[in-house]
């Protein structure tokens, strides 16, 4: 990871992301998405943090509806992954493996604005 991008910074990103969009996640929650961008790649910390934010409410809710055999799952991948913890994990497992949250579903299809793609485009140049 470069220095530009550390955790210090991709918590204030989250933070930030969470407080404009006022996704009211808390804070034990939005370290939970960081550790989950230092898991995939801090290439892909702009698009996990919306994903993640936008879904959290949504996806928090079927994670504490698991039964014990979900657990189990989420437990076994734990043994592989040990620097995520169970939750994060099974919040792995339902934006990978899970139903489409409602937040998916209204943007099928949605393509980006000019001043996104610009936006991603001086990012990656940087």
């Amino acid at each position: 990871m470069s220095n530009k991008y550390n955790r210090e910074f991709l918590l204030q990103y989250v933070e930030s992301e969470n407080k404009v969009n006022e996704y009211h996640v808390s804070l034990e929650n939005m370290n939970k998405v960081v550790d989950l961008i230092e898991y995939f790649g801090i290439e892909l910390y702009r698009p996990i943090t919306r994903l993640l934010l936008s879904n959290w409410e949504e996806i928090s809710a079927r994670i504490n509806g698991y039964t014990e055999a979900e657990w189990s799952v989420a437990d076994e991948i734990q043994k592989t992954t040990p620097t995520l913890d169970r939750f994060s994990i099974a919040m792995l497992i339902e934006v990978l493996e899970g139903e489409d949250t409602f937040n998916q579903g209204e943007n099928v299809g949605r393509r980006l604005s000019e001043e996104e793609l610009r936006s991603i485009r001086k990012e990656q140049d940087d």
